[in-house]
């Protein structure tokens, strides 16, 4: 009987450990490592008054989320608000900048009675704001100052984490991933729970961490699933179908994507996207027949130089493997032409790597010279060295001689 109770007592103790490790919120990375000024992105993306007065109304605001409530009356002088307001007459702002900016005066004006939610709105106001017109650093900067005015929210946390993922500062979307996760957790915010799962899953991804990328993915489709969410359960799938994709478990990645689909549904804004993948899919299992037509539809949405480069690429690929070489030849150069553009910065070598298939498939060997002459003269990065293999088996294959 003694021995019975004390394991109950030590499963009750390893029960409250494994709760407490569970509910603990872990704090989040504010700056990179080279930024020695809070925020200083926001000076370099606004010039002149209108990028003085982002920064000091972002300043006003993580000062006065950083003090603790009870001591926030007297935070700023009598005459801040009247400065600031003068400081924004002056300045010749966007009227929904200015109307979002003059919200944020209360703050230095107020400051013991604002409403946390009021400036935590206004914030994701300004970062969107900010978002629509590429300033990826001003954007990224007010959602913080919004997840730091509400410190217990899980989705101002969430928009923290998506927004540094998207601009490629992985170490600091991971923190506030986890800390989305930790606080909605505890305030059951299924909706930012679920989503922080799938951008866990899209960043170890991206790190070639694939295990750990298709647990984070699962348990985003879980809670998907558990709770309702289907465009979060589609974007796990989607996910989990591209990671086997990669692995060449080519059975699978079909079953996740027809899965993905049924999730999304019609008029989902990554379904077009999901759709793309699906063609690469079927490029990739040499259904070169049933791709051409999706990829030729799906050129109309392709917009981006980057993207319509990729797709024109592929394109390209499938048309060579049905032996179309007028379609061949005519993807092949609008691709090349989008990539050679004068001022191109994205990275292509994908699509570089789908010219050069294209081109040894119909052992078009100037082409495929020149598709990978111009990777090897383009500097060397992390993420390109399966490409570069790939490349150099396709030269390899080149200098072959020919059959007799």
């Amino acid at each position: 009987m003694h021995g019975h109770a004390t394991r109950s007592t030590s499963r009750a103790r390893g029960r409250r450990r494994n709760a407490s490790r569970r509910w603990c919120i872990p704090p989040a990375i504010l700056r990179e490592p080279d930024e020695t000024l809070e925020a200083s992105q926001i000076l370099l993306e606004h010039r002149g008054d209108v990028g003085l007065l982002l920064w000091n109304s972002l300043r006003d605001v993580t000062l006065w989320a950083c003090v603790e409530p009870e001591r926030r009356e007297g935070l700023f002088t009598p005459d801040a608000a009247d400065k600031r307001l003068e400081q924004l007459r002056g300045a010749g702002v966007e009227i929904p900048l200015e109307v979002s900016l003059t919200g944020l005066v209360a703050v230095v004006g107020t400051p013991g009675s604002v409403s946390p939610e009021t400036v935590t709105d206004v914030c994701i106001e300004i970062s969107r704001w900010a978002q629509e017109r590429g300033a990826n650093g001003t954007a990224l900067a007010f959602a913080q100052a919004s997840a730091l005015a509400s410190p217990e929210q899980a989705a101002p946390a969430y928009r923290v984490g998506s927004l540094a993922l998207g601009w490629g500062r992985h170490a600091r979307a991971e923190t506030w991933l986890r800390r989305c996760i930790g606080l909605a957790r505890r305030g059951k915010d299924w909706q930012s729970y679920a989503q922080a799962y799938v951008d866990m899953g899209v960043l170890y991804a991206r790190r070639d961490m694939h295990g750990s990328a298709r647990r984070f993915y699962t348990q985003a489709m879980r809670a998907g699933r558990r709770h309702g969410l289907l465009a979060v359960r589609g974007a796990a799938l989607h996910g989990l179908f591209l990671l086997a994709m990669e692995a060449s478990e080519l059975d699978d990645a079909e079953r996740y994507a027809r899965a993905a689909m049924r999730a999304y549904g019609r008029g989902h804004p990554r379904l077009a996207e999901l759709l793309h993948d699906i063609a690469y899919l079927w490029v990739t299992r040499e259904s070169y027949g049933r791709a051409i037509p999706m990829l030729q539809k799906l050129l109309v949405s392709r917009t981006s130089p980057g993207e319509r480069a990729f797709t024109l690429g592929v394109l390209a690929r499938a048309a060579a493997g049905t032996g179309e070489r007028r379609l061949y030849e005519e993807a092949w150069s609008n691709s090349w032409s989008l990539i050679n553009r004068p001022g191109a910065r994205e990275d292509h070598a994908r699509t570089l790597l789908e010219l050069a298939r294209a081109a040894a498939k119909l052992r078009d060997w100037i082409r495929m010279d020149q598709a990978t002459r111009l990777h090897a003269s383009q500097p060397p990065r992390h993420a390109d060295r399966r490409v570069t293999e790939q490349l150099a088996e396709l030269a390899a294959l080149a200098r072959a001689p020919a059959p007799e």
